[in-house]
């Protein structure tokens, strides 16, 4: 009958153990919502796509920069959840996590935002790379 017992609460602390860490992690849920008369992932290969689809992901980008330089006191991550509808009914959502380290300087900031557009143009597929 002991062991049994002594099963359960070995199982039960192996199962606190791995969840610990989202115990303890803070996170931040943002959500932003865009409207767009683009489509997702079209093999469309037009200049006006390409720029239309540039200039929102740098909208978003602004976005993201501005709502973290007022969140940068806090020490916790920030999840984005990007809404993107278009025109045709469809809503593409777009899940990002930062990390609260990665926005310390202008160097991290600097490679944050490259990878960050890199990340949201798979939606577009815009051929038009990041230029800071």
């Amino acid at each position: 009958m002991k062991s049994i017992t002594l099963n359960q609460f070995l199982l039960f602390m192996l199962f606190g153990l791995i969840n610990q860490p989202k115990a303890i992690s803070q996170k931040q849920t943002l959500y932003l919502n865009y409207n767009t008369e683009l489509a997702f992932q079209t093999p469309n290969d037009n200049k006006y796509y390409h720029l239309e689809a540039t200039m929102l992901i740098r909208q978003v980008l602004s976005d993201i920069d501005d709502t973290l330089k007022k969140k940068q006191t806090k020490n916790q991550d920030v999840e984005f959840i990007l809404l993107f509808k278009n025109d045709y009914g469809a809503v593409k959502p777009v899940y990002y996590l930062v990390k609260s380290n990665s926005f310390s300087d202008e160097l991290s900031r600097s490679f944050f935002m490259k990878h960050s557009y890199d990340w949201i143009n798979r939606t577009f597929r815009s051929n038009i790379p990041y230029k800071d």
